[in-house]
């Protein structure tokens, strides 16, 4: 398990969470509302899960590549259905308790201040809350490239 402290070191993310254009999305997406209220930032919703895209960002050195940052919220007992990730995926646990599986391993629980990796087009077969009473919210950063959708399905044979 990656504590918070070595993934900040790793990662050296500091000087992004101090660049302007970061928190200016940020602030962005957490006072963006619609009519009804609810968050308008680009993101979408199904079964209790709302996954918010924070920001994306190309990546120079990397090519074509791009950064993505979203938030996931899990009502209790909610969860996405099965899916993959074009690219690699760091994800960290903000708030509660998920269970992430992903192939080929067996399903594991994170609690708030846990992070995991996922490598690309590995299906994604388990993303719920464990539990049936307390939300649950997740950070992640994908890396994919240009034109390439955050999710897809998983495959046939998956």
């Amino acid at each position: 398990m990656i504590t918070r402290r070595q993934m900040m070191k790793a990662f050296v993310i500091s000087p992004l969470l101090a660049a302007p254009e970061f928190l200016q999305q940020v602030a962005a997406a957490a006072t963006a509302t619609t009519a009804s209220g609810t968050p308008s930032v680009a993101g979408s919703s199904s079964g209790g899960v709302i996954v918010r895209q924070i920001m994306t960002q190309p990546l120079p050195s990397l090519g074509n590549q791009l950064g993505a940052v979203v938030t996931v919220d899990f009502a209790p007992g909610a969860a996405s259905p099965p899916h993959r990730h074009p690219g690699p995926v760091f994800g960290y646990v903000l708030e509660g308790t998920v269970e992430i599986g992903v192939d080929p391993l067996a399903p594991i629980t994170y609690r708030a201040g846990d992070m995991w990796y996922e490598p690309p087009r590995h299906t994604h077969r388990v993303a719920r809350n464990a539990s049936s009473t307390a939300p649950a919210r997740i950070l992640a950063f994908l890396i994919l490239a240009k034109g390439e959708p955050l999710v897809e399905p998983p495959t046939k044979s998956s």
